[in-house]
């Protein structure tokens, strides 16, 4: 059968997960009424794209007309390497997925191959490729798909593998044998909901993303808001709080893609990144999701983990950032200098 040779396929690709699924799904799906709602309540913060194309994120037919079914792929990435979140306050914080090569070429080159495979055994079939960058709810599909449900931290679940795991995908103009659906296996667990620092999390399934430490220290552009910024902690660029409490994530384990092997460090010194100019930036965090915050929002990111550090180490670096020109950068650093000299006083005292 044509289905498992796409899944051998795939497994021989590195893929940990594969599943099929029709192209048009259940219209009355409780997922695009949820969508609707998170879009309406504006916590997609300046994500702005999430809006323009919502009519087409609801379904892929309308991005491919010709679609008729769907494989969905998920590449596992490195989840061990490191173990609990780190305590040491004066380095930041890197979330796991962030450590490889952009998985974005790397996933697109794994999935033209996984085309290229199928068309050799049937060169009538045509295809596209999607990514997280295409404006399909993969999740949704991946669910439809048999890759696993959407976590009460609406991150897509496996029981085979947990959490740490890119999505992919093939829209295909032939139609195929389709897997279960997943049905949803967080149970009473609300481990994600209450140990997210900045309480992203209004109730379970649903994100408010302008209060995500993963939005907030990638896609938000200016200042970081205030109320915001204690919760933060050390994270310079994403989060994994909410994966590393999921029971389920007692099943993950690493990639043996050498595409996914890590480039760059789980924790850097602050002071060490502190002192990235552009050039330094692309040298280290060139070809890597980091890229995506640009070297100057990876310093205000950086500059505000010093101040929650509290560690007076840091004020000869904050005063030099006080006399920046960008005035961003010189705000976050005189918000740092200003906890910190408050902690010193207060220790005094």
């Amino acid at each position: 059968m044509l289905e498992n040779l796409i899944k051998q396929k795939a497994q021989a690709l590195g893929a940990s997960l594969c599943g099929i699924a029709p192209a048009r799904l259940p219209q009355e799906d409780l997922d695009i009424q949820a969508y609707q709602d998170w879009l309406a309540q504006n916590m997609h913060g300046s994500m702005g794209y999430m809006k323009t194309q919502s009519q087409i994120r609801q379904d892929i037919t309308y991005w491919y007309p010709q679609a008729q079914s769907v494989i969905l792929c998920g590449f596992n990435y490195p989840s061990h390497s490191f173990g609990a979140t780190p305590q040491d306050c004066n380095t930041g914080k890197f979330a796991r997925y962030a450590l490889g090569l952009d998985y974005h070429k790397v996933l697109r080159k794994k999935l033209k191959q996984l085309l290229v495979s199928i068309q050799a055994e049937r060169p009538e079939i045509h295809g596209k490729i999607f990514l997280d960058t295409s404006p399909i709810l993969e999740r949704r599909y991946a669910r439809y798909a048999g890759i696993g449900w959407s976590g009460k931290n609406t991150m897509m679940i496996s029981s085979k593998i947990g959490s740490y795991f890119f999505l992919g995908g093939l829209a295909l103009d032939i139609s195929l044998s389709y897997d279960e659906p997943v049905p949803d296996h967080c149970g009473t667990c609300r481990r994600c909901l209450t140990a997210c620092p900045t309480k992203a999390f209004p109730e379970p399934y649903v994100l408010n993303a302008s209060r995500c430490i993963a939005y907030l220290t990638i896609e938000h552009r200016g200042p970081i808001p205030e109320p915001l910024r204690d919760k933060i902690g050390s994270w310079v660029f994403g989060c994994d709080v909410c994966q590393e409490v999921c029971p389920w994530n007692r099943f993950s384990f690493s990639s043996a893609l050498p595409e996914m092997a890590p480039q760059i460090q789980p924790e850097i010194p602050l002071q060490e990144l502190a002192e990235v100019n552009e050039e330094a930036f692309q040298e280290t965090f060139k070809k890597t999701p980091v890229e995506r915050t640009g070297s100057t929002g990876l310093l205000r990111n950086s500059l505000l983990a010093m101040g929650n550090s509290g560690n007076p180490e840091h004020i000869p670096t904050l005063e030099t950032y006080c006399q920046n020109p960008d005035p961003m950068l010189r705000e976050q650093a005189e918000w740092s200098l200003k906890k910190i000299e408050a902690r010193k006083s207060k220790i005094k005292a």
